[in-house]
């Protein structure tokens, strides 16, 4: 019955179109995909170029020779940390002094350090000469230990010496002048022989 009653809705379905004088709808067929697969965009002709050369970088500044650090001028300050031979001479003095007093040799190597931290040198440049003066500062003054015109030696290899060519002024200028004095520099740093042979190597850095 159940065959029947479907063969009966489904006669009844045709009679109802032909009596409306339509055609039953053609079934629809689905879209097939495309059998050619889709072209990718051709990659570009033009190849990108290569980045050009880089530049090369400036050459560094050569260095300045010692002469000509000198004879631009400039003050240079006592390093005393930077000075080992003056700094065992200073600190063998204070214990000395101190006499195994803590403070005492507290107090004496602060007063180094303060009368290291106002000495220096300086050179100045006038009229084609160069003056050395060496100095310190006493309750806020500066005082000269040593001034002259020098004369300067052959450099080499950042090392010079400077004879003094005149009159030698100063605190320290009571005694012979000493004939010269040997320097190494670069543009930060003077390196000064104690001319007096008792300190060693001072170092001083330019301010």
């Amino acid at each position: 019955m159940r065959f029947s009653a479907t063969l009966l809705a489904v006669s009844g379905l045709s009679l109802a179109l032909a009596a409306c004088g339509g055609e039953a709808p053609a079934p629809e067929v689905p879209t097939t995909p495309s059998a050619v697969p889709e072209t990718p965009p051709a990659p570009s002709a033009v190849a990108e170029a290569p980045s050009a050369t880089p530049a090369t970088p400036p050459a560094p500044a050569p260095k300045k020779g010692a002469k000509e650090i000198l004879e631009a001028g400039g003050t240079f300050a006592f390093s005393l940390a930077d000075s080992a031979e003056a700094k065992k001479v200073a600190d063998e003095a204070c214990e000395k002094k101190a006499k195994k007093d803590a403070k005492k040799l507290e107090a004496c190597q602060k007063a180094d350090a303060e009368e290291a931290a106002g000495s220096g040198i300086r050179f100045e440049s006038k009229d084609g000469k160069l003056t050395f003066v060496s100095f310190v500062t006493e309750k806020g003054k500066e005082v000269v230990l040593l001034k002259s015109v020098m004369k300067l030696g052959k450099e080499e290899a950042g090392k010079i010496a400077l004879m003094p060519d005149g009159k030698v002024e100063g605190k320290m200028a009571k005694g012979p002048a000493p004939k010269e004095i040997a320097f190494e520099v670069d543009e930060s740093t003077v390196k000064m022989t104690d001319p007096m042979g008792k300190k060693g190597v001072l170092v001083y850095k330019k301010k």
